[in-house]
């Protein structure tokens, strides 16, 4: 007898992620030709990234990219990017709210603030109460300015981790477990997934984590209240073709078992459909792609587009791609297929 949560879904959405593109640069028929193919290939939803200082610094661009995406028929989604460093997005900067309230910041098991130097800089801790007041504040003006936009993205968390600053002991003792550390990230969402949805009910609301938690994160993440879908991101094949990719880069994603095949996307499915009413969504990271990278790129992404998700994002032209347009062939094959499949 077949799982009835892995029941393929007869009509899965498709999402571009478009980060940091047109930001600074913007040249509006490059946009518009940059829409005219998304669309041409089935795409439902544009994610645009969001900085904290994007709500000031680059309104207008955005404004450009929603009408011409709108203009196709997609609609836009917007990936908070960076925000008090406990979400990821593009690009991979520091906070400027997390710089200017040093009281917030998260401590790890050790006392030390730097948790993401190379990356965010310092995080956040979602028990300070100002993380929430900022994030709420943040998504109150992003949809003044953007009335329009579909819902917003949250992008592998980064708060899913033990946090021992002052605010996290008073909130959960001095030896919490892990599993309570995990629990308290996932209520953080819900009650930012809870707001949203209360003040706009319409709006989406979407978390996605990386492939390679563990079940116990993956339950307790899945069960986020709010949330319309729930899923994962990862490498486009399987554990095999995975360990052969194996690289001395810390900024390689592959090699690192964060892959979509061999029943791991199934198992956040499962996880997203355990919760009523909840979609899940998987996002193909099909950047960050050496040469040798695109066949099993070429070979298995059918397979990955088989799975019965409700929602599948694809990166449009994203960075470190040594062979970016035969990767965007392949992939605007796929989707076509996918897109042709549709009843």
């Amino acid at each position: 007898m077949s799982d009835p949560l892995l029941t393929p879904n007869p009509r899965p959405a498709v999402a571009a992620y478009y980060l940091r593109a047109h930001m600074y640069t913007c040249v509006p028929r490059q946009i518009r030709a940059d829409m005219a193919w998304m669309s041409d290939h089935g795409t439902d939803y544009l994610c645009v990234s969001v900085l904290e200082q994007d709500l000031f610094a680059a309104r207008e661009n955005l404004d450009l990219i929603t009408a011409e995406a709108e203009r196709v028929g997609m609609r836009v989604l917007a990936v908070p990017s960076r925000w008090a460093g406990v979400v990821a997005g593009a690009p991979k900067v520091p906070s400027l709210f997390s710089i200017q309230h040093p009281e917030t910041w998260l401590r790890d098991e050790h006392g030390n603030s730097a948790v993401a130097p190379g990356v965010s800089g310092a995080l956040s801790s979602i028990h300070h109460p100002a993380t929430y007041e900022f994030f709420t504040a943040s998504l109150v003006e992003m949809f003044a300015q953007h009335p329009t936009w579909a819902g917003c993205v949250f992008d592998e968390p980064k708060c899913f981790r033990v946090d021992t600053s002052e605010a996290a002991i008073a909130a959960l003792g001095r030896d919490a477990p892990l599993s309570a550390h995990w629990r308290a990230a996932s209520g953080f969402f819900g009650r930012v997934a809870g707001f949203a949805k209360e003040r706009w009910p319409d709006k989406l609301t979407l978390l996605f984590q990386e492939a390679r938690i563990s079940a116990e994160e993956r339950a307790i993440a899945a069960a986020t209240p709010h949330l319309d879908f729930y899923g994962l991101d990862g490498r486009p094949w399987g554990r095999r073709a995975d360990s052969r990719m194996v690289t001395a880069d810390a900024a390689q994603e592959s090699g690192k078992d964060k892959v979509l095949l061999d029943g791991r996307a199934d198992e956040f499915i499962r996880a997203a459909r355990a919760q009523p009413g909840r979609r899940a969504m998987v996002l193909i990271e099909n950047h960050n792609l050496e040469a040798s990278m695109t066949e099993p790129l070429r070979r298995e992404l059918p397979r990955v587009l088989a799975l019965p998700a409700d929602l599948f994002c694809y990166y449009y032209y994203p960075r470190n791609v040594a062979e970016p347009e035969r990767v965007m062939r392949i992939l605007g094959r796929a989707l076509r297929r996918l897109r042709s499949a549709r009843p």
